[in-house]
């Protein structure tokens, strides 16, 4: 073989060599992909059960929401699979219902701040994981201007969505007006969108939130001159 035979073969085995990294690539993705897939399938299809009327039992609800650890401990960050636990986490505190004096809903309460915050470490654009971890901070007696903060970051990115709108003003209402001044602007905000034109739906539930026009009855000053 000569030398120039040799250049040739090297030049076609280097060539080879990237298409086979990246099919290697490409196929242990797929592989863990459907790995997690198979590994999750369950959580998946409770969390769509959850979300009907009847939703899960309460009990049910305890017994999966450990299952989610894994999700958590190997950092997980697959869209489906996370929203999946989220949801689970969201309804067991619901169904199982909390108060941070008992042992076993401040340990409830401590796994859904830690799902919550690994939901953000994979969705930081989320502005209804925001949301949620504002709800859950609060309820460990948060600091109002932490509460702020995280209500702050719920209006940066979802400010006109309906749904978190909603979500929102559950927690404004919490805290009467002026108690979180660094988030004044974000209500002010909410507010706007509510009483604006793009909330004649959101106004079905949320009317008192609006300035109430003056009556028709109402007198007017008379001229001082």
């Amino acid at each position: 073989m000569t030398r120039r035979d040799g250049v040739m073969r090297l030049r076609k085995i280097l060539a080879v060599v990237p298409v086979l990294v990246i099919s290697i690539f490409v196929l242990s993705v797929a592989a863990q992909a459907f790995s997690q897939s198979r590994r999750f399938s369950d959580i998946v299809a409770l969390a769509r059960i959850a979300d009907d009327n009847n939703g899960l039992a309460p009990d049910l609800l305890a017994e999966t929401v450990p299952e989610l650890q894994p999700i958590v401990s190997e950092k997980i960050c697959r869209s489906d699979i996370v929203k999946a636990g989220l949801r689970l986490v969201l309804a067991d505190l619901d169904a199982n219902g909390v108060d941070p004096a008992s042992d076993s809903s401040a340990a409830r309460l401590g796994f859904a701040e830690t799902f919550i915050r690994h939901s953000l470490f994979c969705f930081p654009a989320n502005g209804d994981v925001w949301l949620r971890l504002a709800m859950v901070r609060s309820l460990r007696n948060a600091s109002p201007m932490e509460v702020a903060v995280l209500m702050n970051f719920s209006q940066l990115y979802g400010p006109a969505d309906a749904n978190l709108i909603r979500g929102r003003f559950a927690m404004w209402q919490q805290f009467p007006k002026n108690t979180l001044p660094e988030a004044e602007a974000a209500r002010e905000a909410d507010t706007a969108i509510v009483c604006g034109r793009q909330g004649e739906i959101l106004r079905w539930t949320l009317a008192e939130v609006c300035p109430k026009p003056p009556s028709a009855d109402t007198k007017r000053p008379a001229p001082l001159s």
